[in-house]
């Protein structure tokens, strides 16, 4: 195609990524504490999303020391590096979140070893194998991870903290009252629920854990209420210099020792290992390709209506609820065919998103050329 052969448009130098007046240190000491608080509260609705909602950690409880110590900060430190890097590098769009949570989703390999010899270590994988993978596994990559530990908690994140959305527009859609978005909500229902009550131990422990999350969500929600409804809560999701620093740190050692000491019988030949960097080419190569998003604009607004509020909330207890009714069914046959087609279709999802995600990326990057030298405000604005 001609449109191939035209170069890469001129972009404009990238600003700092790390900007002295975004130091955490530059901060009031008041102002940083709230910004603390509102951290730790979105650290634990991305706990909740990924941990509650898939059942994985309501066995040892939520109040258990390696869930308080390890689980959360695994998600805590993850989450911000990337939502770092999302808006430093402007790749803030729908299709670049998603590529950013497939990054999220690959610890899954080094550290727990779950796309490489199964859920429960034991190289049985749920529904068979693609390649040397497991078919379901691999859907924690491409799929789960992305929408639950990655784009639904960022989505919440921007209902509590209105400004955010300046930043990340296109997550206003999950929330939205079109035909595809309300697809998606009640799938969304459909599909934790029945996972979470497989996986909870039964109705009592389920109960005692929801109990403990609310309560901790509650405190916390008061805690960094005045952050929250600040106008600069990029602050929250944007770590500065040091901060970011103590990020990699964290994770660095997190992948080293996990991959030496958790599971080591779980990790396979060098050469299957190596080809798991193929997954983070393309996810990289993705978000290379997609152009840079600039926030919009504070006259352009942002606003969350009443009724966005009011929708997660209802979604939050018909998920709660639905499972905790589940929940007596956990041994039950009845249960197994809605969470087996959920398996399949969480695998098939991953892979159609990731096709259409570097699609995206490839027609944003070679694309005609009134689309290349459309500003990314101008882009914005007809979102």
């Amino acid at each position: 195609m001609d449109s191939l052969r035209h170069q890469r448009p001129e972009v404009k130098e990238e600003p700092n990524l790390f900007p002295k007046e975004a130091a955490e240190g530059a901060l009031p000491e008041n102002r940083a504490a709230t910004v603390l608080f509102a951290r730790l509260l979105v650290g634990l609705i991305v706990l909740i999303c990924a941990e509650v909602f898939s059942g994985a950690s309501l066995g040892m409880g939520l109040w258990h020391p390696w869930t308080l110590l390890l689980t959360y900060w695994l998600y805590f430190a993850h989450f911000f590096l990337l939502t770092t890097l999302a808006v430093r590098t402007g790749r803030t769009s729908l299709s670049s979140l998603y590529l950013w949570g497939v990054l999220f989703g690959l610890y899954e390999s080094w550290i727990t070893k779950v796309i490489w010899s199964g859920y429960n270590g034991d190289g049985k994988f749920a529904m068979g194998h693609i390649g040397p993978y497991g078919f379901s596994e691999i859907s924690m990559v491409f799929i789960y991870h992305p929408v639950a530990s990655f784009i639904l908690p960022l989505a919440v994140a921007c209902l509590l903290c209105p400004s955010l959305r300046r930043l990340f527009p296109e997550l206003a859609w999950l929330t939205a009252t079109t035909w595809g978005a309300r697809v998606v909500q009640v799938y969304l229902v459909f599909s934790f629920a029945p996972t979470m009550a497989m996986n909870s131990g039964g109705p009592v422990n389920l109960a005692l854990n929801l109990l403990f999350a609310i309560i901790l969500l509650l405190a916390l929600l008061r805690l960094a209420r005045p952050v929250l409804a600040s106008s600069d809560g990029r602050r929250i999701v944007a770590f500065g210099r040091r901060g970011f620093a103590g990020l990699c740190v964290y994770l660095a050692l997190l992948y080293g020792v996990g991959y030496v000491a958790l599971r080591p019988e779980g990790r396979p030949s060098v050469g299957v290992q190596l080809f798991t960097f193929v997954f983070y080419g393309l996810a990289i190569g993705g978000l290379w390709l997609h152009r840079r998003r600039e926030p919009l604009l504070p006259e352009a607004g942002a606003p969350v209506a009443k009724r966005e509020l009011r929708l997660l909330r209802i979604l939050f207890a018909v998920v709660l609820g639905l499972g905790l009714a589940l929940s007596p069914l956990r041994k039950n046959a009845l249960l197994y065919p809605p969470l087996v087609l959920n398996f399949v279709t969480w695998s098939l999802l991953g892979f159609l998103l990731t096709a259409l995600s570097l699609a995206k990326g490839i027609r944003e990057s070679f694309g005609n050329a009134e689309t290349r030298h459309k500003t990314p405000r101008e882009e914005n604005a007809f979102q």
